[in-house]
């Protein structure tokens, strides 16, 4: 119904709606509306089992999880302190055979100064808004590895949450042979329940351009149930938890890269 009106509404207008009050109020006024509802009422549960999930579990209890179901679905986990996080990474880039590295442009990488460690025994280039979009997706596509830091993890499934920020372009981990995903231990939520309450907390409004998930390697079992790995992006992922980050990081820096403007991804 809805993709229906998308299309009627399209069609009528005889051109692309890019601004998104401009496309909300066109869908209105093809459903009858003078005005979009000024308000959603919240969903009623029946159940309210994806409440439960982990409920009286603490912080360690959770990240233990995370990092278990982590190893479960063929996730490398190294787990670190923030004091060692460079020498870990430099570790682990070692360990996946890389030459080439692609980082985000974070401001927890900056705080610890990431960069200068790696570029002093690797070919390092860091995500730039400033450089032309073909350039960095090139340097992604020859990169051997990818380094992002999450912005929320699950500990259900062992996803990474990604922003959409003008620093950390998806391809950063996308393009690259193999990935390395920064957990900080506070960021670890249990399940996507958590998340989604965490997000609309932080934007009671609007959501940010794009989130993006990503759980484990990138595999596939669509034909014949036979699973392939790395068809869609990475082979290897290394998720480095830091253990001793365990405060949970305010809307207000955590979160203040996606108001910066979406990536080129």
């Amino acid at each position: 119904m809805v993709s229906r009106v998308v299309c009627q509404t399209l069609k009528r207008t005889g051109r692309l709606i890019m601004d998104r009050d401009e496309l909300i109020h066109s869908l209105s006024r093809n459903l009858g509306r003078t005005a979009p509802p000024p308000d959603t009422p919240p969903l009623s549960y029946r159940h309210s089992v994806h409440q439960q999930r982990m409920q009286g579990w603490d912080a360690q209890q959770i990240m233990r999880a995370f990092i278990e179901y982590s190893r479960t679905i063929g996730v490398r986990v190294v787990e670190t302190i923030k004091s060692e996080l460079n020498a870990s990474m430099a570790a682990a880039v070692r360990s996946l055979d890389a030459h080439s590295i692609l980082m985000s442009d974070d401001f927890l990488l900056k705080e610890m100064e990431t960069a200068k460690v790696l570029s002093s025994s690797h070919q390092l280039t860091v995500w730039s808004a400033e450089t032309p979009h073909d350039e960095m997706i090139r340097l992604a596509s020859q990169a051997d590895v990818g380094i992002s830091v999450a912005r929320l993890a699950l500990a259900e499934s062992a996803t990474v949450l990604l922003g959409s920020e003008a620093g950390a372009g998806r391809s950063v981990t996308l393009l690259p042979e193999s990935a390395i995903y920064i957990v900080p231990a506070g960021v670890i939520l249990p399940s996507l329940t958590q998340a989604m309450a965490w997000l609309k907390q932080c934007y009671p409004h609007r959501l940010p351009a794009a989130i993006t998930m990503v759980s484990g390697p990138s595999a596939t079992s669509d034909i014949e149930l036979v699973r392939v790995v790395g068809v869609h992006g990475p082979i290897q992922i290394v998720h480095m938890v830091v253990t001793d980050m365990v405060e949970m990081v305010g809307c207000e820096r955590e979160f203040s890269a996606f108001e910066k403007g979406s990536s080129r991804s």
